[in-house]
């Protein structure tokens, strides 16, 4: 048995833009402060060792937001809403195939929440969410894992019958390190050949 993983953004989702330019842009706000939001402060939200909800409220100088954070979110989260349509239709084949397929992404948990339960709901076997595990894609304890989840799953699965695909070399090489098949995604016609030959 061999089973696929896939990144989310840049991979299975392909935002042109990312929410905090789009959202700064629409409300005539500066950029870049939420740029050094996401440069210096995101970690902890994508390991779970922070709530995203508490920060907007507790930052309200920030967001500059007058609704209620839920409706902030959704409004980020369908703004990033952009799915890879062609990657899917292929993802319908693989599984087709007996190959199961997984979301193994670095997000915070709402985000991950909706990918679950919204954009990807149906269309994989299951996912994998950092913020859920506790540990970034930079780090091999993720991507560990993932590999001991999946063999309660499929007895015969070891880490080189999993296949990763993501758009970042480092991430990639970080599952290299724990011994599943890394790949820099570049197409789905890369994905096609390498999967189903």
């Amino acid at each position: 048995m061999r089973i696929v993983l896939f990144d989310a953004d840049g991979v299975l989702t392909l935002p042109e833009e990312f929410f905090s330019a789009v959202y700064a842009r629409l409300h005539g706000l500066d950029p870049e402060p939420f740029e050094q939001f996401f440069r210096n402060d995101w970690r902890p939200f994508v390991t779970g060792k922070a709530d995203l909800r508490d920060s907007i409220v507790a930052n309200p100088k920030l967001w500059q937001w007058k609704g209620d954070v839920d409706s902030l979110l959704n409004f980020w989260f369908e703004t990033e809403d952009v799915r890879n349509e062609d990657l899917l239709s292929l993802i319908r084949e693989i599984r087709a195939n007996d190959m199961p397929c997984f979301l193994a992404t670095e997000q915070e948990k709402y985000r991950g929440e909706y990918m679950r339960e919204v954009m990807f709901k149906d269309s994989l076997d299951g996912c994998y969410v950092t913020a859920e595990l506790g540990a970034s894609k930079a780090e091999p304890a993720f991507f560990q894992a993932i590999v001991e989840d999946l063999q309660t799953k499929y007895s015969e699965i070891e880490p080189k019958d999993i296949t990763f695909f993501d758009d970042s070399e480092s991430k990639v090489s970080t599952a290299r390190s724990v011994g599943m098949n890394g790949q820099l995604y570049t197409s789905v016609e890369q994905v096609r050949s390498i999967v189903l030959g």
